[in-house]
């Protein structure tokens, strides 16, 4: 009966930082070296304060002929608004 070799047992080696790099470049399992339960992600993810700021107004979708586009669209030119809802809510506000 043959006597197992100490390099072919089924323990495997630990991880250390001198050869931590050899052995993740072989392809080997180096997460023996790493506290993954208490792993810290430093990037990705949602920002606090990111993101477009609430406008505070609903999206409505409204089907207008385009004669009542070309309108509105003249009017926010003429009172020199900045877009076609701020067109809408002016006349709106008139009713």
């Amino acid at each position: 009966m043959k006597k197992l070799s100490s390099k072919n047992s089924s323990t495997k080696a630990t991880t250390t930082a001198r050869n931590l790099e050899t052995r993740f470049d072989a392809g080997q399992d180096v997460l023996d070296y790493f506290d993954v339960p208490r792993a810290v992600v430093t990037h990705g993810g949602a920002r606090p304060g990111a993101g477009r700021k609430p406008a505070g107004k609903l999206r409505k979708t409204v089907k207008l002929s385009p004669a009542a586009v070309r309108r509105f669209q003249a009017y926010a030119r003429r009172k020199k608004l900045p877009n076609f809802s701020a067109a809408l809510e002016d006349v709106s506000a008139a009713l």
